[in-house]
């Protein structure tokens, strides 16, 4: 097998998508249910829009005000679009997107890998990729990879307009910028840093001033959207650009644009995180990248840094997840993992013990089949999928679904009066409950008590109240009082183990049980 003949090699490119499509069909097939609880959110999203149209606000969650819908709705059309045109259950849609999203975002990797360095080096990259601890994060349903096809091709198109001096390729990529813009804000967020990167780098490296015009031509299609967007609102809904100006555009659409809160991560969890073939051949591409400083190479050499920085965003005052930007890292770093590999491959031939091209292919088929047993081992972790919600007294599994979450959601679906809403000690199963049932939930727990009249319910439309039995205080709290406890998105209220034995002394007097199973016991108003 000898790769300098790429018209011959055409089809090679595409095996390391196939490879993660396989794997990822491990965890699609053992786990009954999608692999996030974020899909919960989009699902729900979804139904929302087949029901009510595009609107801004979810009436299921936060009822009666209603929760604003802080993401771009591209991801959501997919999933209503395909359950609609195949009559599937939308979770279904979101579990088989698993393998095709894992499939495209590696396929389009290789392929920008291809560009930059050549077949070795595209295919070197997609397999370094999946032998990443953090490739999971691809095969997950979620927005953030359908974006992540996008990415590497707009970052490249950039590359290429530079190099073929085109600034067609630029307005091209600032297109793809579009589709990501309607998909994902972190990955739209990236994309422009990575994209101002190389500006920066032409400007100040290579003294070039006409890379302003296409990082111009990369935004106007963008900028573009947004003043059609802006004139189109002026007029169809002039008080929504009048309360975004008053209020923010956060508060009016939901759209957040900063995080309350930082998580980082030390050094040693970024190896970790990059897998071990990946460090290795990352660190040798770099040492090949500056022996040769090609202008290609400054490019993935900014991309990683650039992406770096962002994850070490709060050194300079900047709240970031930093975990949530390692699969941007790892984008830019297989791609130099792959350099390596291809440079490697091409090297032995200088040496003639291992200049046969049975011994090549044989170094880079051992390669690639390391990366799949890593890959392998990756999603065979019996807990990939099992996600909690954290407070100070324990923590409670939150997806996926556990049987008696789908019990009560079932029970609501079939049970439930749509016109009332719920409220519930776990909004986690809340929005679990709105997702299957359609019924709305009310977030106001915290004014739910034994003491509470019966008018606060009728007033605020509340019909049911779930209580969670896995929300149960230690021990050494003896007291019959509901503790809040803050988790990462909702608060959880806990009450002591005795309450839920003797529910007569803890629901409000005027409700009864009318559903109970292992877990979640349901009053009705």
């Amino acid at each position: 097998m000898e790769f300098p003949k790429p018209n011959k090699n055409k089809l090679l490119i595409i095996l390391p998508a196939i490879s993660i499509f396989l794997i990822t069909l491990i965890p699609t097939l053992n786990h009954s249910w999608p692999l996030s609880w974020d899909v919960i959110y989009h699902v729900l999203y979804a139904k929302v829009y087949t029901q009510d149209g595009f609107v801004l606000s979810n009436p299921l969650l936060n009822y009666p005000i209603g929760q604003k819908i802080g993401y771009p709705p591209l991801f959501h059309f997919l999933i209503a679009f395909l359950g609609t045109l195949f009559r599937v259950d939308y979770f279904s849609v979101a579990r088989a997107l698993q393998p095709f999203l894992a499939f495209f975002v590696i396929l389009s990797v290789t392929y920008v890998a291809k560009k930059f360095y050549g077949t070795v080096a595209g295919l070197s990259a997609g397999f370094l990729m999946i032998s990443s601890t953090i490739i999971y994060r691809i095969m997950l349903p979620v927005p953030e990879n359908l974006a992540l096809i996008f990415l590497p091709l707009a970052a490249y198109l950039y590359y290429a307009s530079v190099k073929e001096k085109s600034i067609k390729y630029a307005f091209i990529a600032g297109i793809l910028m579009l589709i990501i813009a309607g998909t994902h804000q972190a990955a739209l967020l990236c994309l422009i840093i990575t994209i101002t990167a190389f500006t920066i780098l032409e400007i100040l490296v290579y003294r070039n001033i006409g890379i302003l015009k296409n990082y111009g031509a990369f935004l106007i299609s963008l900028l573009g959207i947004i003043a059609l967007a802006a004139i189109a609102v002026s007029i169809l809904k002039p008080a929504l650009i009048q309360s975004i100006f008053s209020q923010g555009i956060t508060s009016v659409l939901g759209f957040g644009t900063s995080l309350n809160y930082n998580q980082t991560l030390s050094f040693d969890k970024y190896i970790r995180n990059f897998g071990l073939l990946l460090t290795v051949f990352s660190l040798i591409g770099a040492f090949f990248a500056i022996k040769l400083r090609r202008r290609k190479d400054a490019y993935i050499f900014t991309w990683i840094i650039a992406m770096i920085i962002l994850s070490k965003a709060y050194y300079f005052g900047v709240n970031v997840l930093s975990s949530r930007v390692l699969i941007y890292i790892v984008i830019p770093l297989s791609i130099l993992g792959g350099f390596a590999v291809s440079h490697l491959y091409y090297k032995l031939k200088d040496y003639k013990r291992f200049s046969s091209g049975k011994f090549r292919s044989s170094f880079l088929i051992c390669i690639f089949a390391l990366s799949m047993l890593f890959g392998v081992l990756n999603v065979s972790d019996p807990s990939l999928g099992t996600y909690y919600a954290t407070t100070i007294f324990g923590s409670v599994q939150i997806a996926p679904p556990s049987t008696s979450e789908v019990e009560v959601a079932d029970w609501f679906k079939t049970n439930g009066d749509k016109n009332k809403s719920i409220s519930i000690s776990n909004l986690y199963t809340g929005v679990l409950i709105a997702s299957v049932s359609g019924m709305p939930i009310n977030y106001m727990f915290a004014n739910i008590n034994n003491t509470t009249s019966k008018s606060y319910f009728e007033t605020n439309n509340i019909g049911y109240i779930v209580y969670d039995k896995r929300l149960t205080l230690p021990p050494d709290y003896n007291t019959l009082n509901r503790y809040q406890a803050n988790s990462e998105l909702y608060p959880l209220y806990y009450y002591n183990k005795i309450l839920y034995q003797n529910v007569n002394k803890l629901k409000p007097s005027f409700t009864k049980v009318v559903y109970e199973n292992k877990d979640f016991i349901v009053c009705e108003v």
